[in-house]
């Protein structure tokens, strides 16, 4: 251990020798425009300059997400180190940091929990298929990394994206955004505030529609896939009776429907798979096809549905004595539902339906201390009340004949699976969790701080699971023995006491150290997911599908410098997590997958966010993100693979960014105005055994944005490009060695898509 922190300890000294190149670049200057902008964040839940908060975050604020097109959750990837996300559709969003999967087995896994916590405006969104969020009208976002379990809720051991949207005031203000481009792409956003009534109530209205037609052409059907279509809005209200008190009010809503990817067949071994497509007269190489952007499905068998919308109400009051209350309560629901043509050709050989109805009520009481104070606190109470309700059908539409047994006559010598058998799902999870916990910090001299929280958290969680088996014409046989499970109801209760401590060291105003040690957990749950007779243990009266609680313990040390005059800002963050009892996607060679407690894992790593003010009209920002995340001993993740010493699903090993904002000389009465920003990440596995066909490679990808802004600020006109360079990458890739129908397929992320955009702001 004291080796491996020696090694993080020597990374973050090595990047030292950056901020000597930057002194050699920036001239110094004591102009007050040339500084980087102080950022007020609220990770601990009082507003804080970001420089002396002591944990690793990086922050976005809601220009910086409109200059960058950054559109949704998925889009944060490309501006935050050590994050990866993989994006099959609006439905999937696969999350992984610090090398950690979030979700390891799907999203439509009701039964088990995301590690990364999605708050906004400070309501936690429990479940995964409400994670990907329109970035619409935000005032910032603040991605913070590591355990954060003390302050936010007990499953945050990634750490927590928090979305703080724009907040009406007394000030008439609207906004009016268009977008059009590339692939028929259509998109409006709208926003007015103002106030109701004079020092005591204000209301805002946003709203958004987006409709662009497919990035995939089907060749089977001459129609496309991949497309958008989705509108949403929010309604809030700001109510002041007195000054010290504040009510906030909000209701959103989410309609999607848009259509998923298709699957793309690359390649097929002697299997069902096979014999589905000979069975139909066809020739199994005519549903290979070239080119990225092409495939063979069935539209029939693709859609989506998101139909979300959600309450919520924060009181807030201030005490004469400074220390502030703060209620927040809400009620959110989130219906998804994705269909998909499994079987990358057009012949409907396997599809399947996945759908989660998801309702969560959250109440939290917060106490907080004075900010002046040298001993401050943060005090709250907690409680989760969330029904997952999750459906899943894997079938074949038209069904399969001619499926050789093996044997000869006069037993049966093939067999056949009828059209729309296939194996159901059907679960439920309730969950109550509650918790208390507390933050304090202690200034022990102008210059050093100590800090520590605990979290105590208690857990109930109920679950009721059934299973119709993958029946065929012979009676009594299933295939890939998924059986028939009765209705199986389980419980699981459980505690845990989280924890965090560590000093903070400020050298000077301009110059910080800190140095953390956190304790965090994850709740355990059950596997909704196709099961066999093997893998429940062999007892369909008593399948075991549960898996437990897993640990990490934390190490971070940090340094956040502000250089040369405050013209470049240069945070660094060393890490090492020790995982125990590591929940883990395993998958046979049937296909069949499932959430085990693995053993040990390690990952350490490093991150560096540099930024500069180059110019009073230039800034720059990079960032730098390893993260060198594997198992330790894990010898039994499969039959005959050894996964020991093997990378971890969705871990990239690199992340690096760079981003760019020119303002270019004036054209009249214009400003014009130039962005450019690009994201590496290395390649990932999408699986524990780390085979090379599911790896997917690392990718490099540009986006640009050229605009003029009026001199007033009221209009803007921007041209536009994601993935300028059109990069060919893949989101997703399955193995024909692990897959039930013996095929290869893979899903492309977008082409290059570019259009303009025109804004107008009243004020």
């Amino acid at each position: 251990m004291q080796h491996q922190m020696l090694n993080a300890g020597r990374w973050s000294l090595a990047l030292l020798p950056l901020s000597l190149a930057v002194h050699q670049a920036v001239a110094q200057d004591n102009q007050t425009e040339l500084e980087v902008e102080r950022i007020m964040v609220t990770a601990q839940k009082r507003g804080e300059n970001m420089q002396e908060v002591p944990l690793a975050l990086s922050v976005l604020s809601g220009k910086e997400l409109e200059r960058g097109n950054l559109q949704n959750l998925q889009d944060l990837q490309f501006s935050v180190p050590n994050l990866s996300m993989s994006v099959m559709s609006a439905f999937t969003t696969t999350v992984n940091l610090r090398g950690i999967p979030s979700n390891p087995n799907g999203v439509f896994n009701s039964g088990a929990s995301p590690g990364l916590g999605i708050y906004i405006d400070g309501v936690v969104y429990s479940r995964p298929t409400g994670f990907n969020q329109e970035l619409s009208n935000i005032e910032q976002v603040e991605v913070l990394r590591g355990p954060q379990g003390t302050l936010f809720g007990q499953n945050t051991n990634l750490g927590v994206v928090s979305i703080t949207t724009k907040k009406p005031s007394g000030d008439t203000e609207a906004k009016l955004k268009l977008d059009a481009g590339n692939y028929g792409l259509k998109k409006a956003n709208a926003y007015v505030s103002g106030g109701l009534v004079e020092g005591v109530l204000a209301a805002s209205l946003s709203g958004f529609t987006v409709t662009r037609d497919g990035y995939q052409y089907n060749q089977a059907e001459n129609n496309r896939f991949f497309d958008d279509d989705r509108d949403g809005g929010r309604v809030q209200l700001r109510f002041t009776p007195t000054s010290p008190l504040t009510l906030d009010i909000s209701a959103d809503w989410l309609k999607d429907t848009s259509t998923p990817p298709a699957r793309k067949l690359t390649d097929y071994a002697a299997g069902l798979g096979y014999i589905g497509v000979l069975s139909q007269q066809q020739a199994i190489a005519d549903q290979l096809v070239d080119g990225a952007d092409q495939v063979k499905a069935n539209k029939e068998d693709a859609y989506g549905l998101r139909d979300n919308w959600g309450t919520d109400a924060t009181l807030n009051y201030r005490f004469d004595s400074g220390h502030e209350f703060k209620s927040i309560s809400a009620r959110k629901v989130y219906d998804s539902l994705l269909a998909n043509d499994a079987d990358g050709t057009s012949l409907r050989l396997s599809s399947s339906i996945e759908s989660e109805n998801n309702q969560q009520f959250t109440q939290e009481f917060q106490l907080i201390s004075p900010t002046d104070s040298s001993f401050r606190y943060v005090a709250g109470l907690y409680y989760l009340d969330n029904d997952a309700v999750n459906l899943q059908r894997f079938f074949s539409p038209t069904g399969i004949q001619g499926i050789p047994t093996g044997l000869t006559a006069p037993y049966p010598t093939s067999f056949a699976l009828p059209a729309n058998s296939g194996v159901e799902i059907d679960g439920q999870v309730q969950t109550q969790s509650s918790a208390f916990f507390t933050n304090l910090t202690q200034d022990l001299t102008e210059q050093l701080t100590a800090f520590t929280g605990l979290r105590y958290s208690t857990l109930d969680k109920d679950m009721q699971f059934s299973q119709g088996g993958y029946e065929t014409s012979l009676p009594g046989f299933y295939l890939l023995n998924y059986v028939d499970i009765p209705l199986t109801r389980q419980s699981q209760s459980d505690d845990f006491l989280s924890w965090t401590t560590g000093l903070n060291y400020s050298l000077n105003a301009d110059l910080h150290f800190y140095g953390k040690v956190a304790k965090g957990f994850k709740e355990g749950g059950y596997s909704f997911r196709p099961q066999s007779a093997a893998a429940i243990g062999g007892d369909i009266h008593n399948p075991q599908i549960g898996f437990g609680r897993e640990q990490v313990l934390s190490y971070e040390f940090g340094a956040k410098t502000d250089l040369w005059q405050r013209r470049a800002r240069l945070n660094l963050a060393a890490f090492y997590l020790d995982y125990q009892d590591i929940q883990t996607l395993v998958v046979d060679d049937n296909g069949v997958n499932q959430i085990v407690n693995g053993p040990s894992a390690t990952s350490q790593g490093l991150e560096a966010e540099l930024t500069l003010k180059l110019a009073s009209n230039w800034s720059v920002k990079s960032s730098l993100g390893y993260a060198d995340a594997h198992f330790d001993e894990f010898s039994n993740c499969h039959a005959a693979d050894d996964c020991s010493g093997n990378q971890l699903p969705g871990s990239a090993k690199w992340t690096v960014t760079l981003a760019s904002q020119l303002e270019l000389p004036q054209l009249g009465s214009w400003a014009p105005c130039w962005a450019i920003d690009s994201s590496y990440r290395s390649a990932m596995y999408s699986e524990s055994r780390n085979l090379a066909a599911t790896q997917l490679g690392g990718n490099l990808l540009v986006n640009s944005q050229l605009g003029l802004v009026s001199d007033d600020g009221r209009i803007e006109v921007a041209l536009w490009a994601k993935n300028l360079l059109d990069r060919e990458y893949l989101v997703y890739q399955t193995d024909k060695a692990t897959s039930d129908l013996n095929f290869s397929t893979q899903i492309s992320g977008p082409p290059r898509t570019f259009g303009v955009s025109f804004s107008y702001h009243f004020y």
